[in-house]
C-alpha cells in the first residue's frame, strides 16, 4: 500500500473551490481533463454509499470505473469527499479531497491518495513511486480553479 498526502493553498473561497470536486461535471473536467462523464448508479440519502459510473478517456480508449463515495462532509468551513474505486482491476484506489477555509478568499486543499494493489507483488513497484504526479495535479488544479475564479470576478465587474 502506498499513501500520499499533499496540500496547497488556493486563492479562492471554499464554496467556489468545492464545485470542482463535487456536483459540477463541467468544473470537474477542468481539473480532471480525462473525465468525460459521470452517471449516478445508486443514490443514497446521505451521499455516503452513492455509486457513480465515471467515464475516463485515455488516448482512444474509454474506461469506466464505479466510484463509491466513502466520506462526505459539506460544512461552511470544511468540505471533504472520499472516493474508492478499482483501477485497471489491479489497484484499489482511495482518493480524498479536503477543503478547509482559511479566510474569505483562501482555501487549503488537501489531497490524499491511497493505492492498494490486489496482487502483493505489485507492492514492490510502489516502493519506487514518487509524489511527482500528486504535486503536478495539485499545481494544475490550483491554476485552473484560480483562473476560473479570476475570470468570474472580472465578469462580475463588467
Amino acid at each position: 500500500m502506498k499513501k500520499w498526502k499533499k496540500e496547497i493553498l488556493l486563492n479562492v473561497p471554499i464554496e467556489f473551490a468545492w464545485a470542482y470536486f463535487y456536483g459540477d461535471i463541467s468544473k470537474k473536467k477542468k481539473i480532471f481533463p480525462k473525465v468525460v462523464g459521470e452517471e449516478i448508479i445508486k443514490q443514497t440519502e446521505g451521499i455516503i454509499g452513492t455509486i457513480i459510473s465515471q467515464s475516463y478517456q485515455t488516448g482512444s480508449l474509454t474506461e469506466q470505473y464505479e466510484i463509491t463515495i466513502k466520506k462526505y462532509t459539506n460544512e461552511s468551513n470544511y468540505k471533504a469527499i472520499q472516493e474508492s474505486f478499482l483501477l485497471n482491476n489491479r489497484f484499489k484506489m482511495t482518493t480524498e479531497y479536503e477543503l478547509e477555509s482559511q479566510s474569505d478568499k483562501m482555501t487549503k486543499f488537501i489531497y490524499t491518495s491511497i493505492n492498494k494493489p490486489k496482487n502483493p507483488l505489485l507492492s514492490i513497484f510502489q516502493l519506487f513511486g514518487s509524489d511527482e504526479v500528486i504535486v503536478n495535479f495539485l499545481n494544475k488544479a490550483k491554476i485552473a480553479i484560480e483562473m476560473d475564479f479570476e475570470q468570474s470576478q472580472n465578469n462580475e465587474v463588467l
